[in-house]
């Protein structure tokens, strides 16, 4: 073989692998494009569907595109324009709050300012009513036996008659509706029965916190977290109900008249404090899902133990500290009033963020950002198995 022969085989050689490598791209391209497309179609649908007036989804594939979708509208008008949702703005962001406390908590842990399982009357005497030596880990995990004073009963009905009131913390801490029955000191903590939801866990850390700082929480967020990680569009308003513009309004069916109500500035923060009352964007939230789920400013043995998933006891799900996973997706959700709901999670290696408004005409408990993901993954071919 002569070597003008040889150099055309090389040339047709090389052709060859360009021209696959080009197909290859063009395929993907199209995938993408074809990923894309459905996953936008399925959270349009869900939105309307599920009558919430609007919402924001961004999406962070494995390889790291990027999709932003908006739904719906960000304001109802009564007899005026609907105005659309856009991606940029503001909600109000329920129990992700947690993950921004637990955060904090594991950094003074990581710090040796105290330790996972120091006892919570240690650090806050008297504050729980008959500590059965609970410890930071049990807050953390959801398995300190605390009522949820969110759905104690007199608190509810102080709450729906004046929703405008400033609540302390301790304030909140008064209501329990398990009180009477509560004993955890015998209680395996890795047991599934021990597992109960309860915001209380996370007003009791929020507390703790700020006494062993000497500081606010909003504070420690702000120079822990969304400083150096320049998340400039969250805060965590402790008292103000206002919110800066621009923000999607939240609102509230009543089944019983009929009627569509704009709550989103009508609900103290105080109610939720550490628990859910945060405000973010979902780009914030995006970067914030991404750096918590990879252990933000702890080490690998703390994040380990952050990621320990232990059973609930409720089917497909589980809780570590200040991190949920429901069937796969890991992370966390949340519900400030019902006026606004969301979900950061990571599902099959893609990071989504999604923020809702309420509710529409007919919307009902469903109607929140939780429901829309999974009609979201359950209706794109890009997570059929």
């Amino acid at each position: 073989m002569n070597h003008i022969k040889l150099k055309k085989i090389i040339v047709t050689f090389i052709f060859i692998i360009a021209l696959g490598i080009a197909v290859r791209t063009a395929v993907s391209a199209s995938t993408s494009a074809t990923d894309r497309n459905e996953l936008e179609t399925a959270f349009k649908g869900a939105v309307q569907e599920l009558h919430i007036p609007g919402g924001v989804m961004f999406i962070r594939s494995p390889t790291g595109e990027r999709w932003a979708f908006s739904a719906g509208v960000r304001t109802i008008s009564r007899g005026g324009p609907l105005v659309p949702m856009t991606s940029n703005l503001k909600f109000r962001i329920g129990s992700i709050t947690k993950t921004f406390v637990a955060s904090v908590m594991l950094m003074l842990v990581q710090e040796g300012i105290v330790n996972l399982d120091t006892l919570v009357r240690d650090v806050l005497p008297g504050v729980i009513e008959e500590d059965d030596n609970v410890t930071i880990r049990q807050l953390l995990q959801m398995r300190s036996g605390l009522g949820n004073f969110s759905t104690d009963k007199l608190f509810l009905k102080n709450f729906r008659k004046q929703p405008w009131k400033s609540w302390s913390p301790v304030e909140l801490l008064s209501f329990s509706p398990d009180k009477k029955s509560r004993s955890v000191s015998n209680v395996s903590f890795d047991s599934s029965y021990s597992f109960e939801y309860s915001n209380s866990n996370y007003v009791v850390l929020g507390l703790i916190i700020e006494k062993l700082t000497k500081d606010k929480i909003e504070n420690q967020i702000y120079r822990r977290i969304l400083k150096p990680l320049k998340l400039k569009n969250t805060s965590f308003p402790t008292r103000s109900s206002s919110l800066s513009e621009p923000y999607a309004k939240g609102y509230d069916f009543n089944p019983v008249t009929g009627e569509v109500t704009n709550l989103s500035q009508r609900i103290n923060p105080s109610w939720a404090w550490g628990s859910g009352n945060g405000v973010s964007t979902a780009q914030d939230l995006m970067k914030w899902l991404r750096a918590y789920l990879n252990g933000f400013k702890i080490d690998e043995s703390l994040l380990s133990e952050q990621m320990k998933l232990i059973p609930t006891g409720f089917s497909g799900v589980s809780y570590g500290l200040g991190v949920m996973s429901k069937h796969g997706a890991i992370g966390h959700n949340g519900n400030y009033a019902g006026i606004y709901t969301s979900i950061a999670c990571r599902f099959r290696g893609y990071d989504f963020v999604i923020l809702t408004n309420g509710q529409s005409n007919g919307g009902g408990s469903d109607a929140t950002a939780e429901s829309v993901f999974w009609q979201v993954v359950n209706n794109s071919g890009l997570f059929k198995n």
